[in-house]
């Protein structure tokens, strides 16, 4: 059992957002291009770019240390600090190549790092920055990953936009930073935006979960919890309604949790988005297990095959007797299936 106070952080409005960046680290963004642009730059896909950038690592910032890309209400102070990135430089010839100044998450939000981690899946070291994050999402994406817990449908949806500016004038983005350097940089091209849109549309839609457990952990600054089943599986929750503070008399006790479950594109859980926590009831152990959805969404390239001769509706047009049984149709259509 583990409660982490944390201080009471200061107004974002009233931070001084260069005092965060102690030690800035250059990323560089390099859009690859076909033509010659000859320093003569496009502006539309390169604004388009441009939005999409900070949009994309304050997401993967926030997924990597909240296990959620977006939440209603303001940013908080950390996220704001740690996903500050600055354009410092634009060049190039063929290709264009832009550099930011990126703020190190240990100097920018060093209250995170003080903490227990609450899940295996660690957090982002000190010295990484919002690109690092960005990179781990773009090389689970490019290496299929349907059970990454980097990334939510909010956060595909988001790297979605960057198809905007790789149109035709730009068809690669490269990003180095940290720990992707220029041996081995992350990249997003139209490959990477596909399997993102694929992903979004694989992923199974949030469900109303009743669940129930130990009450384990608490993390007052991301608003973080993990929840202890009965049968060892831990379980990583949200506070969406309220404050996860308000409920540290709860910790170490047998708790139900109302929220949503989001899922991964696999299916399997990636987290409960928690509107209450109550004490739970002997008669709430049935509850006690690891939410799974009730229905994957229909991939229609799987049911659609490829119409031939023989097979498809081709296979039973002008063929079917018209006399057989209710059990020999079904024998039949489970055969072709």
């Amino acid at each position: 059992m583990t409660l982490v106070p944390d201080a009471a952080p200061p107004a974002a409005e009233e931070m001084d957002l260069e005092d965060a960046v102690m030690n800035p680290i250059i990323a560089t963004v390099v859009l690859k291009s076909d033509q010659q642009l000859a320093s003569k730059t496009p502006p539309r896909p390169l604004g388009e770019i441009l939005r999409a950038i900070p949009l994309a690592v304050r997401q993967s910032t926030r997924m990597a240390f909240e296990g959620r890309s977006t939440a209603r209400g303001k940013h908080p102070h950390w996220l704001i600090a740690a996903s500050d990135i600055r354009l410092v430089d634009l060049s190039g010839e063929d290709n264009t190549i832009l550099r930011f100044e990126a703020p190190a998450f240990g100097d920018a939000a060093p209250e995170l790092y003080e903490q227990k981690e609450l899940f295996d899946m660690g957090k982002p070291a000190p010295d990484d920055t919002g690109f690092d994050a960005l990179g781990d999402v773009l090389g689970d994406l490019s290496e299929n990953n349907l059970d990454s817990a980097r990334f939510d449908r909010a956060l595909l949806r988001g790297l979605m936009t960057f198809q905007r500016g790789l149109d035709g004038t730009f068809h690669e983005a490269i990003f180095t930073a940290r720990r992707y350097r220029s041996g081995q940089p992350a990249v997003l091209n139209k490959r990477v935006i596909q399997i993102a849109e694929a992903f979004s549309c694989e992923t199974p839609k949030p469900e109303r979960v009743r669940v129930v457990g130990t009450l384990d952990m608490i993390r007052a600054s991301t608003q973080a919890f993990a929840l202890k089943l009965d049968d060892g599986q831990e379980l990583r929750g949200i506070m969406v309604a309220g404050e996860i503070g308000d409920h540290k008399q709860l910790l170490e006790q047998r708790v139900l949790v109302l929220g949503k479950a989001v899922y991964r594109p696999s299916g399997r859980l990636l987290r409960v988005d928690t509107e209450e926590i109550l004490a739970a009831s002997p008669n709430d152990t049935f509850f006690s297990r690891m939410p799974t959805p009730s229905r994957r969404k229909l991939d229609v390239r799987r049911i659609v095959r490829e119409q031939s001769h023989k097979s498809g509706l081709a296979a039973v047009l002008g063929k079917w007797p018209g006399d057989e049984s209710d059990e020999q149709i079904e024998a039949a259509l489970q055969e072709m299936s």
